[in-house]
């Protein structure tokens, strides 16, 4: 792919050239391989964020990937954000009032229907929400960021509290008005801060898959697919929840869009990154981001999405298009 973009096959996947197509099996069928990708034994179907350490560990990896990038202006900016979540975050829990879950009955309720616990019902409930959004913005300092950030700061806290509202259920279900995208980064924040507090204190034995690409605790699309290093997980693949933080272990070699296990390919660009790649999909021409955090532990879905733009640049240029999503990079 143009040169030096390098195609990495599949794992376990036969070459173009070889025999005949398997029949194409059902999806259940499709399970990860231990002896070809190392799992051994069960694997956890969920990892629940740690809030008290996922926004403080993301803006240090984002300051850490910025000097000499050539997006080093944004990802110091999104440091910035992550900086401040980080100290909304911890300011909160410090006061006990973290966001407050849905009741036992609607839990239930949704559990039992194969929802995820968390909805824009539990947003519409969350009472605390206007207030995380404005300490939110409050807590940024946005001195060297570009004007349009301090204009959407001053755009939103000028709004009414049903107006910021309104653009956070838009936000949350990934109905970005493209208007107001540079307010949204702000309120996804906010919404991180909040979904990922109910996210880490939900129960890990009721949570259910929901479909592919679509997050059991909250229904958000994912960031990045991660290989991760943890005990019992090793070598085991998760997705990333762009709104949450969750990961949820999800087949290998296996489309995140669209659930095919066929025409799955892996590509990757030594020069921008030797741990992140593409996974490709040409069922339904989407891609998304691939972490090697088994090999590289600080990759962080969100700031590593961002430092690796080249591969998206890369990659659209052979008809691909995004299947994740990141909230505080809207592409």
């Amino acid at each position: 792919m143009a040169g030096f973009f390098k195609r990495r096959p599949a794992q376990g996947t036969p070459a173009p050239q070889a025999e005949p197509k398997p029949r194409r099996r059902d999806f259940n069928e499709l399970k990860p391989d231990p002896d070809k990708i190392g799992i051994s034994g069960s694997v956890p179907f969920v990892r629940l964020p740690d809030p008290t350490t996922l926004f403080a560990d993301r803006a240090a990896r984002l300051s850490e990937a910025a000097p000499g990038h050539p997006l080093e202006a944004y990802l110091r900016f999104v440091a910035e954000v992550a900086r401040a979540q980080a100290q909304v975050q911890a300011a909160t829990r410090a006061t006990g009032q973290p966001a407050a879950l849905p009741d036992a009955a609607d839990l239930a309720l949704r559990s039992e229907h194969g929802m995820p616990p968390l909805s824009r019902h539990s947003l519409e409930a969350d009472r605390g929400f206007d207030a995380c959004l404005l300490a939110l913005l409050d807590a940024l300092d946005l001195a060297t960021a570009p004007e349009a950030s301090a204009a959407a700061r001053a755009s939103l806290r000028a709004a009414s509290q049903e107006d910021r509202r309104d653009l956070a259920l838009q936000v949350f279900e990934g109905a970005l008005p493209v208007d107001r995208i540079a307010e949204c980064v702000f309120v996804s924040a906010a919404l991180q801060i909040r979904l990922a507090e109910q996210a880490a204190r939900l129960d890990t034995k009721v949570l259910k898959p929901v479909a592919d690409g679509v997050c059991p605790c909250c229904g958000g699309a994912p960031v990045a697919s991660v290989v991760v290093a943890w005990t019992p997980a090793d070598k085991a693949r998760y997705l990333s929840c762009s709104l949450c933080g969750t990961y949820w272990n999800h087949v290998r070699i296996r489309c995140t869009a669209c659930g095919s296990g066929e025409g799955i390919s892996y590509y990757g660009l030594d020069e921008i990154s030797k741990d992140v790649q593409v996974e490709t999909c040409t069922t339904c021409h989407s891609y998304i981001k691939h972490l090697h955090q088994h090999r590289a532990p600080g990759l962080d879905p969100v700031a590593d999405d961002i430092a690796t733009y080249g591969l998206d640049l890369k990659i659209a240029e052979e008809g691909f298009r995004r299947a994740g999503l990141n909230l505080l990079f809207v592409i």
